[in-house]
């Protein structure tokens, strides 16, 4: 049996040709269906992909189509216990403040994630915090979230000059 060996010109001919016959640019299935066209392996070894292929013959690889349920699971893929980035569910951000995936939690964020001062002083509570209500660090420390060290204000008070009541020295918040 004699092995039959295609080059580059052979090929972008034979994809001219079943291109025409259809009236189409040809996918890699109707390639492999055609009884007048080789298998893919000729194109994988002389181009590496079936997109590098279509480019060379001239034409525009399709983009894959993802379904609505595909969609939602990608994004649903990248959050939480499921993100190839998952630490336990606990990071600090860059203003220092920590934050924990709660995702069923009434004050947790859109992403899933709540600030753990904020956790805590609502399981202190016994309840999840108001919109209005800010969690104030006495000692400045933002990543300092026992309990002693948190503070319930209100947003009009928690931001601007504030003093504090041990030391009596004023400083601003932001």
């Amino acid at each position: 049996m004699k092995i039959q060996t295609y080059s580059k010109i052979n090929l972008i001919s034979l994809y001219k040709d079943l291109e025409r016959r259809i009236g189409k640019q040809p996918t890699k299935k109707q390639w492999n269906e055609d009884v007048n066209t080789p298998s893919d392996m000729p194109i994988k070894c002389n181009w590496g992909t079936w997109n590098n292929f279509i480019k060379e013959c001239g034409g525009i690889p399709h983009k894959p189509y993802l379904s609505e349920l595909a969609i939602k699971n990608k994004i649903l893929a990248k959050k939480g216990k499921r993100s190839s980035h998952w630490k336990g569910g606990k990071h600090q951000d860059k203003w220092g403040y920590i934050h924990i995936w709660m995702p069923d939690h009434p004050n947790a964020k859109g992403s899933g994630y709540i600030h753990e001062h904020r956790f805590i002083m609502s399981e202190y509570l016994g309840r999840p915090l108001i919109k209005f209500e800010s969690v104030h660090h006495k000692n400045g420390i933002k990543n300092d979230n026992r309990i002693e060290n948190l503070e319930l204000m209100q947003n009009r008070v928690h931001h601007g000059n504030v003093k504090c009541p041990h030391c009596g020295k004023v400083f601003r918040i932001r």
